[in-house]
């Protein structure tokens, strides 16, 4: 019983990852590759291994935050595949039942190797992720994922949490502003709708609102209740992103939320990306 009580006490942490994109030629894929349905085997690129070294990097932090009576609790905010959409050419594999559900399957061994108390998936865009998010489901109950009881699902469109007095709000689509002065813009709209939304319902505002999907880090600070937290991406630039954003680097990270006794806080988990070398026509010459 006196082992139940320290429990119950102690910190509650919530560590937070998005737009893993698995099975994209760009995205997340552990170093040992995969081998597909035909007997290939498909080797990580020499920037996805650096993806994935920020990938041990976050769950090492995240094992280092937590103490022997803490309970730690994953949620995957969203497009955790990238699916067959749009005709891109930058996918591993069009066969997303094996291929891009093992990619998958192999990436989050690394935080389930931690046991969490808890894992959570949020259901992302339906471009990646199947009509209803049926991959991400499907991931979600083979990983015995929390689901939602109200509708028997192993994935939430919405989901919302209270933890050790602390009230945190996920969904994967959030939204920035397109300029650098205005990016911050919709974060304070969503805070202020949130807030309206639960006085209307007399329900507790929440104290963190979690958005994703557009891999662009975005926060509210203390400007606002509740915070909202837009989150980057284990995702590197694709052909997409160098049409609307050339020149942009991949903002790579997760955040790791402590709820203790009505009190949170969050660490923001924000990996670097180095831009190319500027290409030298004195260099070349040099070598020549």
């Amino acid at each position: 019983m006196k082992q139940r009580t320290e429990r119950r006490r102690g910190r509650e942490v919530w560590a937070v990852v998005s737009d893993l994109h698995c099975g994209s030629t760009m995205g997340l894929l552990s170093t040992a590759g995969v081998r597909l349905d035909d007997g290939q085997h498909v080797s990580p690129s020499r920037e996805q291994r650096k993806l994935w070294s920020a990938w041990v990097d976050f769950w090492g932090r995240v094992a280092k935050t937590l103490r022997e009576s803490d309970r730690l609790f994953v949620v995957v905010n969203g497009d955790l595949t990238e699916g067959n959409h749009h005709k891109t050419f930058q996918i591993i594999s069009k066969n997303l039942a094996a291929t891009q559900h093992q990619i998958a399957l192999d990436c989050l061994a690394l935080p389930l190797a931690l046991e969490p108390a808890g894992l959570f998936v949020v259901r992302g865009t339906e471009a990646h992720v199947g009509s209803s998010a049926e991959w991400e489901e499907r991931l979600a109950y083979d990983l015995g994922a929390i689901g939602d009881d109200s509708t028997g699902a192993a994935s939430w469109w919405h989901l919302r949490v209270e933890s050790q007095g602390c009230i945190i709000d996920f969904a994967h689509h959030g939204n920035v502003g397109r300029l650098p002065h205005t990016r911050l813009n919709p974060l304070g709209t969503l805070a202020m709708r949130i807030a309206n939304a639960a006085a209307k319902r007399g329900e507790p505002i929440p104290d963190l609102a979690v958005r994703s999907h557009m891999h662009q880090w975005g926060d509210t600070g203390d400007n606002y209740r509740p915070r909202v937290i837009q989150l980057g991406c284990f995702q590197l630039s694709t052909s997409y992103v160098h049409r609307i954003a050339a020149g942009s680097l991949p903002e790579i990270g997760g955040i790791i939320v402590t709820c203790e006794r009505s009190e949170l806080s969050v660490e923001k988990v924000q990996f670097g990306w180095r831009r190319r070398e500027l290409w030298s026509s004195r260099a070349k010459r040099e070598s020549a």
